[in-house]
């Protein structure tokens, strides 16, 4: 099928043997696949990394505090705190060279804009800071659990679902920053060796309380978001699977494909049962899995912001016992080895290509 066809109606099966669940499913399966080491570099694309690793590391380098092209005075920059430190990880350096195709500088260029807009959205990683974006800014936008994250695909990718059918709240920034919060939780929750997450996409009406119906957000809502995904979380989406979409969905697509870059429309799955990317053990019945799965605010929230919470702590906890230098690796961060394994430096035996 076409890439706006009308699709055929998915089947979604209730199965007996349904497995109860009202919480954050915190680990993959154990039986997935988990990786021993982290992707090795050809000699080109480590010395690539090297150049990005040293302008970042360099104690004299300062940002703007703000997107603001008039930045002169000294009180509107500031050097790189630990938070940001900890957040420039030998994968997050790799993952902007991915997205400009290995151009050094237009990675440190990207890499820049993508600081000073993490400062601005509040979204550093530091508590103390004043516009740090809390769980109770935007805890009213999931009161009926539009997002949701839930179980893992066999690769290990966490499944983040949209469900816009229980839209709760009219267009507005708390509904861009709910987006972000959630996109920062799963990365937080990826398991060790994980990169990427899966996007389910829901378009069918929830008849409840709160609801008030799914419908396509303003163009330029949506244009904010695309850009604050594709700007700034470049090489984070695995595969996004669209369920139940609607005529005006398609119609909303349409409008928005300019705007959607190639390789991420190359990731967009509509025609295609959820369960032939989801095993039915790690998906939710009403997509023909066996979690019998429904939302309870007082319950699943305070949970997935205890276990987002604990993530993060976990991870920079490990960033400050590794020396808290730019280029530590998520591998080592998000892992339970005692030692560090790969320092910022760390080169592995070439392979060419």
């Amino acid at each position: 099928m076409g890439l706006f066809s009308k699709r055929s109606e998915q089947a979604a099966t209730k199965p007996v043997d349904l497995i109860p669940v009202s919480r954050v499913i915190r680990e993959p399966p154990a039986n997935y696949p988990v990786p021993e080491a982290i992707p090795k570099l050809s000699t080109e694309q480590h010395e690539k990394y090297t150049h990005v690793l040293k302008y970042f590391q360099d104690e004299k380098l300062v940002l703007p505090l703000k997107s603001s092209k008039k930045q002169e005075s000294a009180e509107q920059t500031a050097a790189l705190s630990a938070y940001e430190r900890f957040w420039l990880t030998r994968e997050c350096l790799l993952r902007y060279l991915r997205a400009t195709s290995w151009n050094v500088e237009a990675a440190i260029e990207r890499l820049r804009k993508t600081l000073v807009w993490r400062r601005e959205f509040g979204v550093t990683g530091d508590p103390d800071a004043p516009n740090s974006l809390k769980p109770e800014t935007v805890e009213k936008e999931n009161t009926t659990g539009k997002q949701v994250l839930l179980g893992f695909n066999p690769q290990r990718l966490p499944v983040y679902m949209m469900k816009n059918g229980r839209q709760n709240t009219e267009p507005s920034f708390t509904q861009v920053q709910h987006l972000v919060f959630f996109m920062e939780a799963a990365i937080a929750m990826m398991p060790q060796g994980v990169e990427l997450l899966a996007l389910l996409i829901d378009f069918r009406h929830y008849k409840e309380p709160g609801v008030i119906g799914a419908k396509s957000p303003p163009i330029s809502l949506a244009k904010q978001i695309l850009s604050i995904i594709q700007d700034h979380y470049p090489e984070r989406l695995g595969k996004a699977l669209f369920f139940d979409m609607p005529w005006y969905g398609w119609t909303f697509l349409k409008l928005m494909h300019p705007f959607i870059d190639p390789v991420t429309r190359s990731k967009l799955v509509y025609d295609e049962p959820i369960s032939s990317y989801i095993d039915a053990e790690q998906l939710e019945a009403t997509y023909g899995g066996k979690l019998d799965f429904q939302y309870n605010h007082e319950e699943y929230w305070p949970d997935f912001v205890s276990v987002f919470e604990e993530r993060k702590d976990y991870q920079y906890a490990r960033f400050l016992k590794f020396g808290a230098v730019i280029g530590l690796s998520e591998f080592d961060l998000k892992g339970k080895e005692a030692e560090l394994r790969y320092p910022a430096d760390y080169q592995e035996p070439s392979t060419e290509g």
